[in-house]
């Protein structure tokens, strides 16, 4: 656990395991990305392999920092909303971590709090919103859009033109064929190759056919 200290730039990464540790050693690989602080935010009696404060002294330690940043690293949505708002409230911004051997191209355009894990692409005139997780050897392929808060597991492939909502969810090695329409809210699952519209909240599965539920936001 980190003891309370006074930072000049801290990066907060919100989570303990998983998705969250990748950022934290990815974030560490970043020849002099700016923190003199890095640490998980963990829920209350949890732990991390790494420096790590529970979440009922967030707010405490938010205040010892004279610039903070934040990334979030798990897929609740309903959670991700909460510590924006905490976070931001609390005068911390958004940063976005990319892994050293992502290539994002120069005339892509990205917001903020993404992660770009190792060996993804976002491609050429590419536009990628705010708080993606785009796993790893994901594709985002040229031309795309792509909204916010949405969840790419490793290996999915974006194919180019295609345009992606807010709070979508694709599972690994899955497939978008190029020029393909997704509104908010929907799932992609696991092997699964989309090759139309999906206009709105749906789940798109292939395991026995390919199949599309309606309204999936009444889950949420």
């Amino acid at each position: 656990m980190l003891t309370m200290a006074q930072f000049n730039h801290t990066l907060y990464i919100i989570g303990a395991a998983s998705t969250a540790l990748e950022i934290r050693e990815a974030a560490e690989l970043i020849d002099n990305n700016g923190y003199d602080c890095i640490v998980n935010v963990v829920e209350n009696g949890g732990n991390c392999r790494y420096s790590f404060i529970e979440d009922k002294d967030l707010i405490d330690h938010l205040k010892l920092s004279k610039c903070k940043s934040y990334i979030i690293g798990f897929t609740n949505q309903k959670l991700r909303a909460k510590y924006r708002i905490l976070m931001e409230e609390n005068g911390a911004l958004p940063t976005n971590v990319i892994h050293p051997t992502a290539l994002i191209s120069k005339s892509a355009m990205m917001g903020l709090g993404n992660y770009v894990a190792a060996y993804a692409v976002v491609s050429s005139e590419s536009k990628v919103g705010s708080h993606n997780i785009i796993n790893i050897a994901v594709t985002i392929g040229h031309n795309s859009e792509v909204g916010n808060d949405n969840i790419f597991n490793p290996g999915t492939k974006i194919s180019g033109c295609v345009e992606i909502g807010n709070r979508c969810l694709f599972g690994a090695n899955s497939f978008v064929y190029q020029g393909t329409k997704i509104s908010s809210d929907c799932m992609v699952d696991a092997m699964t190759y989309l090759n139309q519209n999906l206009e709105e909240p749906s789940i798109c599965t292939c395991n026995t056919g390919f199949k599309k539920y309606k309204n999936r936001m009444s889950s949420l």
